[in-house]
């Protein structure tokens, strides 16, 4: 949980920052029209510091934060499959095609050679996400 409400804190972030750098650009231009010198330098010299700080681009884009959330989507990833019925397909020995199913968060099984009751089995036990 933590971590998905630091992911969401990082687009927060890249927002807040878009958004401060709007609201400077507005009182610059206002700045401008109003032919106020003074206030002009002050906000130059705001625009300076906050592309000293954040270099210019945004920090969650390096290679590292990058490679954490690839690895974060694969966890989720994994995650989320041991929770998703299993179903397996094979033919035995005279031909005839079988079908398995499993729901692994009640441990409820069926075996059948129909389709049909498979996918009934599937409906009714399939989870809302």
């Amino acid at each position: 949980m933590s971590a998905i409400a630091e992911m969401r804190g990082t687009s927060l972030l890249a927002r807040h920052r878009q958004n401060i750098a709007a609201s400077l650009a507005r009182r610059l231009e206002a700045a401008r029209a109003a032919n106020n010198t003074r206030l002009m330098e002050l906000l130059k010299q705001e625009e300076r510091q906050l592309a000293a700080e954040y270099g210019g681009r945004d920090p969650f884009s390096s290679a590292l934060f990058r490679g954490l959330r690839h690895l974060w989507q694969s966890l989720k990833a994994v995650l989320a499959a041991r929770d998703e019925l299993r179903v397996r397909q094979w033919v035995d020995g005279s031909g005839m095609v079988w079908w398995s199913v499993q729901d692994p968060i009640t441990g409820e099984r069926l075996c059948t050679h129909s389709e049909g009751e498979l996918m009934e089995w599937i409906e009714k036990h399939q989870r809302e996400d």
